[in-house]
């Protein structure tokens, strides 16, 4: 499972690319696929210096080195086709929390580069108001057992973090309680946000000094025979 990473941009990059991050994935875990390329391409080499050399019995290797390639090359594509599409048929699946997420009064107010959770409320038919928090999924992630997977890209896992009844004989002061809960989750999202900031600013600041130490470290370590 990868981690989120911290940049809007770089969680984005395997939802867009898909199969290239399968691709990847597959080429990493399969130690028979890389092995099999490998042979094809010392086999395609060792005939191809054969058919050079005009010896016909090493020049055989050349066709036993293309055929593995593309054996190889097959099998790759094949099962990078087969575990993408999966992926693909489920990102594009709609559901009632991804349409809460995307219709918050407070859209697009989020970090445009930063990720960090989303907040969002939903009214419930036995007269609960529900805050639920959307935690932003890396594209192999899969949310937890208590949590709620919200297909899209990105996925997130959403659960319920607050519980609030409505009054369910008033109208108006029904709705008056759904704007205060919708208001309470826009300013979870802008806190959430701001801590996002927070801990990017911090890991820059803390590689600055971590370099600053380096530096300083490197001119006392010559006078003790360090360097």
């Amino acid at each position: 499972m990868a981690d989120v990473p911290a940049q809007r941009a770089e969680l984005m990059a395997p939802y867009r690319h898909p199969a290239r991050h399968v691709a990847a994935v597959v080429w990493h875990r399969t130690v028979a696929l890389r092995s099999g390329m490998a042979i094809g391409v010392l086999s395609t080499l060792a005939g191809t210096a054969g058919l050079v050399a005009g010896e016909p019995l090493l020049a055989l290797l050349l066709v036993v080195g293309v055929l593995t390639l593309i054996s190889m090359g097959f099998s790759w594509a094949f099962v990078t086709a087969s575990e993408t599409l999966p992926l693909l048929r489920a990102w594009r699946q709609r559901s009632v929390l991804r349409d809460v997420l995307e219709q918050r009064p407070h859209a697009g107010s989020e970090d445009p580069d930063l990720v960090h959770d989303l907040f969002a409320v939903t009214v419930e038919d036995d007269g609960w108001l529900y805050t639920w928090r959307y935690r932003p999924l890396a594209w192999d992630e899969e949310p937890a057992l208590e949590q709620v997977e919200v297909p899209g890209r990105p996925r997130y896992a959403a659960e319920v973090i607050l519980e609030r009844r409505f009054d369910a004989r008033d109208a108006a002061l029904a709705a008056e309680q759904l704007v205060d809960a919708q208001e309470s989750a826009a300013r979870r999202e802008a806190l959430a946000a701001a801590q996002a900031a927070h801990v990017v600013e911090r890991a820059a600041l803390d590689e600055h000094e971590l370099e600053e130490a380096r530096t300083t470290a490197a001119a006392l370590q010559r006078s003790t025979g360090q360097r």
